[in-house]
């Protein structure tokens, strides 16, 4: 069985066809876009034939989902309610600082309250959600291990370790740092061709948003607190380096320690002495 993945429209059909020990996998939707060329018209019957076509076509490049891909399901659950949950109270937050200051005079207290009260529901209601996070982390033995290896590192909070440990599927996804880096949208690629270079070394577009904009707050926290990465930041910024250039190196950095700690399954230790040419 071939499925495209449809959000948390996908997570029942997975778990009764991994229950059924049907061998199913889930194949990504650029893949079969770019698969078929091009194309004209759209509906459900169409797009599940093209599916069956590239499923048949592209059947070496299956990756069968079982029993421990599903068990950072609820995880995944968990955190899209999480950052629903934020993105709605920012919001409020961004009515009390702009909106409320623009309505009539006799409805600001009004709005502002109202406001506000949302804004405590909402903190409460992701208090929670962060509760229950950690509850199904802690279920799980090797999940735990791999988040308190994940929090020692520098830089890397709790969002940000539940987030990997649910987007790598407890690092079974991503064999390599490089993978996640791609995944992420934090690996540079050239564009050449010949001898002909069009444009500079850059990432690509092509990212998971959230983990992304995690390791971006990450790196732009680390180069705010005393340490290794700050002591880069700087050296590399003196040098004349584009600065966002310098963060996403960072955020590459980040990566690599994250699989360095998880290969050598030992917390991450800070270096004490400066590093010397």
């Amino acid at each position: 069985m071939c499925l495209e993945p449809t959000g948390h429209y996908s997570h029942l059909p997975l778990e009764t066809l991994v229950q059924l020990e049907v061998l199913t996998w889930l194949a990504h939707p650029t893949d079969i876009i770019r698969s078929i060329g091009a194309t004209r018209g759209k509906n459900d019957r169409i797009d599940a034939l093209r599916i069956a076509d590239y499923a048949r076509r592209f059947h070496d490049k299956a990756r069968l989902v079982t029993p421990d891909h599903l068990r950072t399901n609820k995880l995944k659950q968990l955190l899209t309610r999480r950052e629903n949950l934020v993105r709605r109270k920012t919001m409020h937050h961004t009515q009390i600082r702009n909106l409320n200051k623009c309505m009539d005079k006799s409805l600001q207290t009004a709005f502002t309250r109202i406001d506000k009260a949302q804004i405590t529901a909402l903190g409460k209601s992701i208090k929670q959600i962060e509760a229950l996070i950690t509850e199904v982390i802690a279920a799980d033995a090797e999940h735990q291990r791999i988040y308190d290896l994940l929090l020692s590192i520098d830089g890397v909070g709790p969002v940000l370790a539940a987030h990997l440990l649910a987007l790598t599927e407890g690092f079974l996804r991503f064999k390599t740092a490089r993978e996640l880096s791609c995944h992420a949208g934090c690996a540079p690629f050239e564009h050449s061709s010949g001898s002909s270079i069009r444009g500079k070394t850059r990432v690509s577009r092509q990212a998971q948003s959230t983990l992304k904009y995690l390791l971006h707050m990450a790196a732009v926290g680390v180069t705010a607190r005393k340490g290794e990465l700050q002591d880069y930041w700087k050296r590399k910024v003196a040098e004349g380096k584009h600065k966002m250039s310098v963060l996403n190196a960072i955020r590459n950095k980040l990566i690599h320690r994250i699989y360095a700690v998880i290969d050598r399954g030992t917390p991450f230790v800070r270096r004490t002495e400066p590093v010397t040419a």
